[in-house]
């Protein structure tokens, strides 16, 4: 009884933290993705700019931003969430 005493705490914290690992959902990531896009292309029609193709971060990569065009909205969440940022580079040239 004793050992079911100490592995009752453990096996709901095992649970626990199951619960708090699942990824984000897939469908919120799409949205996030479509925003994005859809953003940079009324940029680039009215800017007559030609449409970003969306480039991973890596770390310590460099980025030249002047001016910030969209940034995906900030989401409380325990994991990893995609972010995306449309910007104007010092060559006026639009990224993602």
């Amino acid at each position: 009884m004793k050992i079911l005493n100490h592995l009752l705490p453990l096996a709901l914290l095992l649970v626990a933290s199951n619960a708090l690992a699942q990824s984000f959902p897939k469908d919120k990531v799409r949205q996030i993705e479509q925003n994005s896009i859809e953003v940079a292309q009324r940029y680039a029609e009215r800017t007559g700019k030609p449409m970003p193709q969306i480039q991973d971060y890596r770390y310590s990569m460099k980025l030249d931003i002047a001016k910030v065009v969209y940034q995906s909205p900030r989401i409380e969440y325990c994991g990893v969430i995609p972010q995306i940022m449309v910007f104007e580079d010092s060559n006026e040239e639009l990224r993602s």
